[in-house]
């Protein structure tokens, strides 16, 4: 029993280490296709591209011992918010992933630098940041470290809700930019998607270390919760 305990164990800090990893992984592929975008740099991107399959299988890795883990033991309470949490932030991650490929597939259409494309790579930053400072609160076991995605997501919905509009009226105002602001209006909307998904691991982040679900709570009563 003693053995099978140990075992266990190291199944669970395995398990937590792995995403640790993946996080890792994916918060360095959207530095890297910022600073590709940035430079233009279509050739550099077709690297972050191919790495992306090592995303994928992390995410099958990690859910396949999540599912071990639930058919050979019987966790406690904690074990198994651990193992559901994992669960979830591995597909969030995995998603990420997915979004950073589309800013790199769209890379060797950017063009010159401009505000416009400045803007996008301004809440592209935003969005990394959330998503390090998520998976920073679940190396941690910190709730107090979902504080700043929850801060930084307001910020980011404010730069947003300025920017998309703005591009979708110059694709009817200037018809030499149609197709250069259309790709930076869907980066934008993938940069969008990849903060959400960092907000999703904040609350799974939460729900882990408290076991309190703010998913449908206020942004106050978010705030109560991480001071």
């Amino acid at each position: 029993m003693e053995h099978t305990n140990k075992k266990y164990g190291q199944e669970l800090s395995d398990l937590r280490s792995g995403l640790i990893r993946m996080g890792s992984i994916v918060t360095d592929q959207i530095d890297g296709a910022l600073e590709r975008f940035a430079a233009h740099d279509d050739t550099g991107a077709r690297g972050i591209i191919e790495r992306d399959a090592e995303v994928n299988r992390m995410d099958i890795e990690l859910e396949e011992a999540c599912l071990r883990l639930l058919a050979l033991h019987q966790p406690a309470a904690i074990d198994l918010r651990l193992i559901t949490a994992a669960m979830k932030i591995t597909t969030e991650l995995e998603r990420i992933g997915d979004r950073v490929v589309n800013i790199c597939e769209a890379i060797a259409d950017s063009g010159t630098s401009d505000p416009a494309s400045n803007e996008v790579l301004r809440i592209g930053k935003l969005a990394g940041a959330m998503v390090r400072d998520a998976m920073e609160a679940f190396s941690g076991n910190d709730a107090s470290l979902v504080k700043p995605v929850l801060e930084k997501d307001k910020e980011f919905d404010r730069l947003y809700s300025h920017l998309f509009p703005n591009l979708l009226t110059s694709l009817a105002k200037d018809p030499e930019r149609i197709a250069r602001d259309a790709k930076l209006a869907l980066l934008a909307k993938d940069l969008n998607e990849i903060s959400e998904h960092a907000t999703n691991i904040a609350e799974v982040v939460m729900f882990l270390v408290n076991g309190k679900e703010i998913t449908h709570m206020d942004m106050h009563e978010r705030r109560a919760l991480t001071v």
